[in-house]
C-alpha cells in the first residue's frame, strides 16, 4: 500500500481539501434543487431554446456533487474506527430538523398531516431524505465492508473497482438499459453509495500524485461535455448518478481536491473551518418536505422570463441565498447541541455500547 504524501493538506486530523470539496458539493446540490424542485427544468422542458441549453449545462455541471460526497465517505471511512454513536449522531441531527420544522409549520397554522408527523418521528426509515436513508444503511454495514476491503490486496481491490465500474455503470449506459435487478434506480440508493464508497476506499490506497493536474482537468471537462451530449443523443441514463461519464468527472474532481494544498494560516482555511461542519445541516434544512412544499417548489419558474444573460446569475443568487439561510439555521442547531452537551452524551454512549474489535 502506497502511503499518502499530503502532509501539507492535512492538519489537526482534518483534510481541508476534502472539507472544501464538501462545501462546494453541497452548494452544487442546492443548485440542482433550484433547477429541479424550483421548477426550472420543467419550465424549459420541450423548448429547445437558450434557456433550455443553459439550464442543462448548469445541471450537468453540478449533478456530480452527490458522487463526490460518497467518494469522500469511502476515502475517509475506510480507516476510521467504527462507533455506534455515529449512527446515533446522524439520527439525532436528522430528527432535530424533521421534528422541529414540522412542529414550526404546525404552530404557524400550516397544514401538517399525520403522515408528516409519522415521517418526522421516523425520518430514516420513512425516507425523508433519500441520501441520508441510503447512507445510514451503508453505515450499518460499514464494519463488514471495511473488514472485507482491508482484507484485499491493492491489486484485488483495483480489479474489484474496475469490475464494478464496467458492470454497474459502463455496460448499462452503453446499452441505454436500466437494470432494476441491480437496485440502481438512477443511483438514488444504498447500492450506488456502496460502489462509490469502495472506489473512495481504493483512492485512499494509491498515490494520487501520479495523476497530472492538467489531465484531471481535461478528464473532468470532457466528462461534462460527454454527459451533456450522451444525455440528449442516447438517453437519460448518461446523466444519472450511475453514469460512467458523470462518475469519471466526480473522481477527477475528488482527486484534484484531495491533493489541494490549503495554507494552515490562510483565509481559505478559516472559511473552510466555519462552513464545513454545517454542510449536512444545509441539506437537511432546505430539503425538508414542508420547506420544499411551501417555499421551494416552483419558486424559480419566473426566472425564465428574465434576460438570458441574467438567468444564470439568478440561479446562482438563489443558490447562495438558500445556502446561507440554511447555514444560519444549522449554526443555531450546533449551538443548541453544544449547550446540551450532546458530544458528552455520545462519548458516554460509546463507553456504554462499545463496538468490540
Amino acid at each position: 500500500m502506497i502511503m499518502e504524501k499530503y502532509t501539507s493538506i492535512k492538519q489537526s486530523g482534518r483534510h481541508y481539501g476534502l472539507d472544501l470539496l464538501r462545501i462546494i458539493s453541497m452548494f452544487m446540490i442546492v443548485i440542482t434543487h433550484v433547477l429541479g424542485k424550483g421548477g426550472l427544468r420543467s419550465s424549459v422542458e420541450g423548448h429547445a431554446d437558450s434557456y433550455f441549453i443553459v439550464t442543462w449545462i448548469i445541471q450537468v455541471l453540478v449533478y456530480g456533487a452527490v458522487n463526490c460526497y460518497a467518494l469522500i465517505s469511502g476515502y475517509v471511512g475506510i480507516n476510521s474506527r467504527y462507533r455506534y454513536s455515529k449512527l446515533l449522531s446522524i439520527w439525532a441531527q436528522v430528527f432535530f430538523y424533521t421534528f422541529t420544522i414540522t412542529a414550526l409549520f404546525a404552530i404557524t397554522g400550516h397544514e401538517v398531516t399525520l403522515l408528516n408527523w409519522r415521517d418526522a418521528f421516523f425520518p430514516i426509515v420513512s425516507g425523508q431524505y433519500w441520501y441520508i436513508t441510503a447512507y445510514f444503511g451503508l453505515l450499518v454495514f460499514m464494519p463488514v465492508i471495511n473488514n472485507g476491503l482491508n482484507a484485499l490486496t491493492d491489486k484485488q481491490l483495483k480489479q474489484l473497482v474496475l469490475l464494478m465500474f464496467i458492470i454497474f455503470s459502463i455496460l448499462p449506459a452503453v446499452l441505454n438499459n436500466r437494470v432494476p435487478e441491480f437496485s440502481l434506480s438512477k443511483g438514488f440508493e444504498m447500492t450506488w453509495l456502496l460502489i462509490l464508497y469502495i472506489i473512495g476506499a481504493y483512492l485512499k490506497r494509491i498515490d494520487l500524485n501520479i495523476f497530472k493536474t492538467s489531465y484531471l482537468l481535461i478528464i473532468y471537462l470532457l466528462s461534462l461535455v460527454a454527459t451533456y451530449a450522451m444525455k440528449f443523443s442516447v438517453g437519460d441514463i448518461w446523466y444519472w448518478y450511475v453514469s460512467p461519464t458523470l462518475t469519471l468527472g466526480a473522481v477527477s474532481l475528488f482527486i484534484l481536491f484531495a491533493r489541494a494544498s490549503i495554507k494552515p494560516s490562510g483565509f481559505l482555511k478559516k472559511i473552510i473551518v466555519v462552513l464545513a461542519p454545517s454542510t449536512l445541516g444545509v441539506y437537511l434544512c432546505h430539503l425538508h418536505p414542508l420547506i420544499v412544499k411551501y417555499f421551494v417548489r416552483d419558486f424559480a419558474e419566473t426566472f425564465v422570463y428574465e434576460s438570458i444573460y441574467l438567468y444564470p446569475f439568478l440561479i446562482l443568487g438563489a443558490g447562495i441565498l438558500i445556502y446561507l439561510l440554511a447555514f444560519i439555521v444549522e449554526r443555531i442547531r450546533l449551538r443548541i447541541f453544544k449547550a446540551i452537551h450532546f458530544s458528552n452524551f455520545l462519548r458516554w454512549f460509546d463507553d456504554k455500547f462499545p463496538y468490540s474489535y
